[in-house]
C-alpha cells in the first residue's frame, strides 16, 4: 500500500443559514496515497465538493470545520492565509466544474495564465512565462496554442476553456489535482478527451488526483480507488475494481443499479431507482443516514447508531450493520 500524500482526519462542515445548521460533513477520514486517481462519488449533496474544498480554504464565510487536513507535516486547515497561499495553487490545485464561473471573460487567456504563474513564481520572465503556458495550452491537446493564448474565454469552446483551466491548474506542477466535476458539462466525445488528459498527465508528472463526479462509469474508467459518499459520510471505500465486483454498502449496490448499461434489454429490463430522497442535513435521520431509503433496515440496529467504517476485505471498508447485504440484496 503506497504512501498518503493527503490525509482527512474526522473532518466536519457545518454551514450556519437562516433555516439553521447545514451538517454537511460528518466526520470523514479519508487518505488520498501517491500516484493514485481517487473518485469521490454520491449523489447531489452528498458532501463530496465540500469534503474537498475545506483543504483550499475555499469554503463560504459561514462554513464552520474541524478535524484535519494533513499534507507534508502540515495541517492545511490552521495555517493562515498567506501561508495557505503558499501551497494552494503550487502544490495542491483544484479544476472546477463550470470553467465560465472561474475565468474572467474580461481578461485575455495570457493574461489570466500568467498571472497565475507569476504569482507563484515571481522569479520567471515574461518570455519564459508565455512560453511555459503555451507549452501547457499544446500539452492538454488546444489546438493553435499561440493564437488561442491570445484570445479571451468566449472565443473558446466548452471542452477548450475545460481543458485550459486544466493547464492552468498544472502550470506550477502541483503535487495533487483536485478535479470537481470536470466533465459533467461536456457531451461524451470530449469527456473521453478530458479523461485521457487527465491519465497521461497523472502518469507523466507523477501526480495524485482527486475525482468528484456522480458518473460511475467515469470512475470506472478512470480510477484506481473509489471513496463513496452519503449523507456527509463515506460509506464504502475500496479499490475500483474491487468496488465494481463485489459492493458491500446497499447504497453502493443501488447506485450501481440505476446505472444504465448498455447490454440491458431495454424491453424487459427497467433502470431501477433509488427510493425516497437524500437527507435533510439540517435535521439528519439518527444512526444511519441511508437507512429511510435501504430496503435492509432494520430500525432497533440502524437507527442507534452511526455505523463505524470497518474493514470487510483487503482494503475494503464499509459503514453498514447489515455485513451480509449483498447477498440479501440478491436473494430479494
Amino acid at each position: 500500500m503506497t504512501q498518503a500524500i493527503l490525509s482527512l482526519r474526522d473532518l466536519t462542515i457545518h454551514f450556519k443559514t437562516p433555516d439553521g445548521i447545514v451538517k454537511a460533513v460528518n466526520g470523514v477520514s479519508l487518505d488520498l496515497r501517491e500516484q493514485e486517481i481517487l473518485g469521490i462519488v454520491g449523489e447531489s449533496g452528498s458532501g463530496k465538493s465540500q469534503t474537498w474544498m475545506a483543504p483550499m480554504g475555499l469554503l463560504a464565510d459561514n462554513a464552520s470545520v474541524s478535524g484535519q487536513a494533513l499534507f507534508e507535516g502540515q495541517d492545511l486547515l490552521s495555517l493562515e492565509p498567506r501561508a495557505l497561499n503558499r501551497v494552494r495553487g503550487t502544490k495542491i490545485s483544484m479544476v472546477f466544474q463550470d470553467p465560465m464561473t472561474c475565468l474572467n471573460p474580461y481578461l485575455s487567456i495570457s493574461t489570466q495564465m500568467m498571472e497565475g504563474l507569476r504569482f507563484h513564481d515571481r522569479s520567471i520572465s515574461k518570455t519564459e512565462a508565455k512560453k511555459r503556458c503555451i507549452a501547457m495550452l499544446e500539452r492538454v491537446a488546444i489546438p493553435d496554442a499561440s493564437r488561442r493564448f491570445r484570445q479571451y474565454p468566449h472565443e473558446l469552446s466548452g471542452g477548450m476553456r475545460q481543458r485550459l483551466m486544466i493547464a492552468m491548474a498544472l502550470l506550477n506542477d502541483p503535487k495533487v489535482l483536485i478535479a470537481d466535476e470536470p466533465t459533467t458539462a461536456l457531451d461524451v466525445t470530449i469527456q473521453a478527451q478530458i479523461l485521457d488528459i487527465l491519465r497521461e498527465l497523472q502518469a507523466e508528472r507523477g501526480m495524485s488526483i482527486v475525482l468528484i463526479t456522480h458518473d460511475l462509469g467515469v470512475v470506472a474508467e478512470t480510477c484506481d480507488r473509489v471513496a463513496v459518499m452519503y449523507g456527509g459520510r463515506v460509506q464504502e471505500t475500496a479499490a475500483a475494481q474491487a468496488l465494481f465486483e463485489n459492493p458491500q454498502h446497499p447504497y453502493t449496490i443501488a447506485l450501481m443499479q440505476a446505472t444504465p448499461r448498455v447490454e440491458a434489454d431495454a424491453e424487459t429490463q427497467r433502470l431501477a431507482a433509488i427510493p425516497g430522497q437524500p437527507p435533510n442535513m439540517r435535521v439528519p435521520p439518527p444512526g444511519c443516514a441511508f437507512f429511510p431509503r435501504c430496503p435492509l433496515g432494520a430500525p432497533d440496529l440502524c437507527t442507534a447508531a452511526t455505523p463505524p467504517l470497518e474493514e470487510r476485505d483487503q482494503d475494503h471498508f464499509c459503514a453498514c450493520y447489515k455485513a451480509d447485504a449483498p447477498q440479501l440484496l440478491k436473494e430479494a
